[in-house]
């Protein structure tokens, strides 16, 4: 439910509709079940529903006790909806009366932490009922927004990755926040717990913005371009010469121009993904480099036709 133009639920909603998939069970019974909190510009849903580690809960010896507290405490300040607690995670005896005295309501969850995050994401939509979520990272390449989606492994994140590297600027990673404009644009941008993070497997969740600088990083952009990474398979069919028109993926009512690249091993994904950007911008312009070959070709045609016509 919501009041006026502010999103707003319950924590028995909630409950109801993520208790499977994040594995929870009540720890105080229905306590806060009632609970009901709007998001607002104040309010980012990392800040509604937390999703608590060992490393909120414990306090480090390289760290000062009451430093920690205070990072904790402040958090529950902010009036949180619920608290995860993870797997494993317990809260100490001072902590959890903090909580009850506040009446926020805790689950333990039996997924880790990096788990609970993951499929946290899929209840974005609770939060932003005006908009829609995309699974798919958004990177801006030659001042074009472009959604890149596919197959879960495909490798989307990598990609994104290397073209970050290459100068192009990361707003999100494997989920989508999509909204329209005043003026009908698409605009899309990170949810604000993963703002400027990126899962990359081997490596786990990483910073972009504290390894390649606040520059390689935005909020949002509008969605130009999608580009879907697709399984090669054996026997498919591929557009070799660029002559058919572009696909297009409906998003919120408006057309968006996609691009569907066949992946195989081999096959510099960063690298296609660049140049499909730059093709795009050229028809754009009103040039398609497999129609220039047509149109010479059947200038040589007529020109050999006409040598024969005069012999």
């Amino acid at each position: 439910m919501s009041k006026g133009n502010s999103p707003s639920f319950q924590v028995k909603d909630f409950y109801q509709k993520a208790k499977s998939s994040l594995k929870l069970n009540p720890a105080f019974g229905k306590m806060g079940f009632s609970r009901r909190l709007s998001l607002s510009e104040s309010k980012r849903p990392s800040e509604l529903v937390l999703v608590w580690g060992e490393d909120e809960v414990q306090v480090k010896e390289t760290r000062p006790v009451a430093e920690k507290k205070n990072q904790v405490y402040r958090k529950l300040e902010k009036e949180p909806c619920c608290i995860i607690l993870a797997k494993g995670v317990s809260l100490h005896p001072e902590l959890e009366r903090e909580i009850k005295k506040r009446g926020i309501p805790v689950f333990y969850s039996e997924l880790s932490k990096k788990n609970c995050l993951d499929e946290m994401k899929q209840y974005f939509y609770m939060f932003y009922p005006q908009g829609k979520v995309i699974p798919g990272g958004l990177i801006k390449i030659l001042s074009l927004g472009v959604l890149i989606t596919g197959d879960s492994g495909i490798g989307k994140s990598e990609s994104a990755l290397e073209l970050i590297s290459r100068g192009y600027t990361f707003i999100s990673d494997d989920v989508t926040l999509v909204s329209k404009s005043k003026d009908q644009k698409l605009i899309g941008s990170a949810p604000s717990m993963l703002l400027n993070f990126m899962e990359i497997r081997g490596l786990g969740i990483i910073n972009i913005k504290e390894i390649f600088g606040g520059k390689s990083v935005s909020s949002q952009a509008e969605i130009n371009l999608i580009i879907r990474l697709k399984r090669w398979a054996k026997g498919n069919e591929y557009d070799r010469l660029g002559l058919k028109s572009l696909e297009k993926f409906e998003i919120m009512g408006k057309k968006v121009p996609q691009i569907v690249i066949p992946v195989a091993p081999g096959r510099n994904i960063a690298t296609l993904i660049e140049v499909a950007c730059k093709i795009h911008s050229l028809r754009e312009k009103g040039y398609v480099a497999s129609q220039d070959i047509v149109d010479k070709l059947n200038r040589i045609l007529s020109f050999h036709g006409q040598k024969g016509k005069l012999r």
